[in-house]
């Protein structure tokens, strides 16, 4: 029987940035965050950090300082505002 070159695939919880996807996780297990579907939340909160950098970094194309952080701040208090912790 011939071992497989490849390693088995990561199940796709396992695939994301282990601090970030570790802290949402802990996030939720505490009740701090309701999110029920965590791969979603993960993936969403990536899109809020990454995702303007890459959109303007295919154009060849760099976002000051002061852009990056408006962008952020606010997708992360939407990000909140939906998955926080609605009794507090």
């Amino acid at each position: 029987m011939n071992a497989s070159p490849n390693p088995p695939a990561e199940p796709r919880s396992k695939r994301h940035h282990p601090a970030v996807a570790g802290a949402l996780r802990t996030l939720t297990e505490q009740g701090r965050l309701a999110a029920p579907d965590l791969q979603v939340a993960i993936i969403q909160f990536y899109g809020l950090l990454v995702f303007p950098h890459m959109l303007f970094g295919s154009y060849g194309m760099h976002i000051d300082e002061d852009l990056t952080d408006r962008p952020i701040t606010s997708g992360v208090d939407k990000f909140l505002d939906h998955y926080g912790d609605q009794t507090a």
